[in-house]
């Protein structure tokens, strides 16, 4: 049932997001028919709508990642959704997993376009881009051993995961809250309270534990090295875990959280 509902979530969302990505999609080829027939002002006015996109990008993501949960399970709608032979869990899942997935789409859209406005940018103008490429891989070459590097890597991309998690797990739980009967008193300003009163506390305790609980990771000549007890330091690769194993304790928390007030104290209007 769960697939279901993650089919269904997605269908839901994508004439949301897709509308972006099309709009993306239709840019870069102006820009390629501007650059082919040499219209310059043509490629320009291109460009500058693409970078434009890949920011609005981002924010239409985030803002319906948060209309599509309060619409779905908290509006008028919301009664159709609570009535459906799932549990509240498996509602929660369905829009969490497609929440994360939409997420990532609109990232990596937004990272692409900025690398192919850039490789657009120094072709214009003439820039080797061998050589860059040369120096990169000279780099990383001076750098420790190479699955070390790819091991560095792999936690990066799972600490960017872990804050993405963070994020909805944060919405949803502020969202939710703030349709419980003691908190609907606050109007459109309870989930916004909540969230910066998550937010702010949050930041307070990951601060302290990166200060006083220090675990830090830097890739080694022989793979990854972890060290206890000492600060990150600004002159070679060290990346702190402290604060991702935080983040996602604290998701783990608020998803739970949001699961016990949606069985138990919501307030559907």
């Amino acid at each position: 049932m769960l697939g279901k509902l993650i089919k269904n979530e997605i269908k839901m969302s994508a004439h949301t997001m897709m509308n972006i990505y099309i709009a993306a999609a239709v840019t870069i080829g102006i820009m390629l028919i501007a650059y082919a027939i040499d219209i310059s002002w043509l490629s320009a006015i291109a460009t500058v709508a693409l970078f434009l996109i890949a920011l609005i990008a981002l924010i239409i993501t985030f803002v319906g990642v948060i209309a599509n949960f309060y619409k779905t399970l908290y509006s008028q709608q919301g009664y159709l959704s609570f009535t459906l032979p799932v549990t509240s869990g498996q509602l929660l899942a369905a829009k969490a997993i497609v929440a994360f997935l939409w997420m990532i789409v609109s990232y990596a859209v937004s990272i692409g376009i900025m690398i192919w406005i850039y490789d657009y940018i120094t072709s214009l103008i003439g820039e080797n881009n061998l050589n860059m490429i040369k120096t990169i891989i000279s780099m990383f070459r001076s750098m420790p051993g190479a699955k070390a590097i790819k091991g560095y890597i792999v936690l990066l991309v799972l600490a960017v995961f872990v804050q993405l998690a963070f994020l909805i797990s944060e919405l949803f739980f502020s969202i939710t809250f703030a349709n419980t009967r003691i908190m609907q008193k606050l109007g459109a300003a309870g989930p916004i309270v909540v969230f910066f009163a998550i937010f702010i506390i949050a930041q307070i305790c990951n601060f302290l534990l990166t200060n006083y609980v220090p675990i830090t990771v830097s890739p080694g000549t022989d793979g990854l090295v972890f060290s206890f007890g000492t600060a990150m330091s600004t002159k070679d690769l060290s990346f702190g875990v402290t604060g991702v194993i935080f983040q996602f304790l604290v998701s783990i928390g608020l998803f739970f959280g949001t699961g016990w007030l949606m069985n138990h104290k919501v307030n559907i209007k």
